[in-house]
């Protein structure tokens, strides 16, 4: 996956992730099954890369390195479509079933109802810190939108990125996704 799709969609992705860790508290009457998920976004800042490691870099290397980094921001804007497999366990787990288990983060459920659902969440690592703070809402069972709101520091550097997002059930069955599925 290229990095500006992966800034694109990593928003959206933290948010699911982070539900894992407060599925106790997570109320959402979600339809299980097909999912289709649009997102956009904005990153802002540097992406927080320690000094040390880009010294060891070429001059050549550093340029080709930064502009890449600029392409992958620039991208970010753009809509990015997935389609996601949800099923009655990743609802019941907070829509995560992978190992993100993450003891460094704090999370707290700050509001939850069978339509709508905020998260914040404040990672604390000793290269640095990530705050994530998602907002959710279902219209019915089978429509969400959502913004999710990312600051990651290290160094006196700091990258947002902002994204919303928006999502649709499309049906019962997932057929032959499991997982997620990038669609562009």
């Amino acid at each position: 996956m290229h990095n500006s799709k992966k800034l694109g969609t990593a928003g959206a992705m933290l948010a699911f992730i982070l539900l894992a860790h407060a599925a106790d508290s997570i109320k959402l009457n979600v339809k299980p099954g097909l999912w289709e998920f649009s997102s956009a976004g904005q990153a802002n800042g540097m992406p927080p890369i320690p000094d040390e490691a880009l010294a060891r870099l070429t001059p050549e290397q550093r340029q080709q390195f930064q502009a890449a980094i600029q392409s992958s921001m620039g991208s970010a804007s753009k809509p990015k479509l997935f389609k996601e497999c949800i099923t009655p366990e990743k609802v019941a787990q907070g829509f995560d079933v992978q190992e993100s288990k993450d003891s460094t983060c704090q999370r707290s459920v700050v509001s939850s109802t069978s339509s709508e659902f905020a998260i914040h969440a404040v990672c604390t690592r000793t290269e640095g810190s990530t705050t994530i703070d998602s907002h959710f809402q279902l219209n019915g069972s089978d429509q969400v939108a959502g913004t999710v709101h990312v600051v990651t520091s290290r160094e006196g550097k700091t990258m947002t990125i902002d994204s919303s997002v928006n999502g649709k059930w499309l049906g019962a069955s997932c057929g032959s996704i499991t997982g997620i599925q990038l669609e562009n």
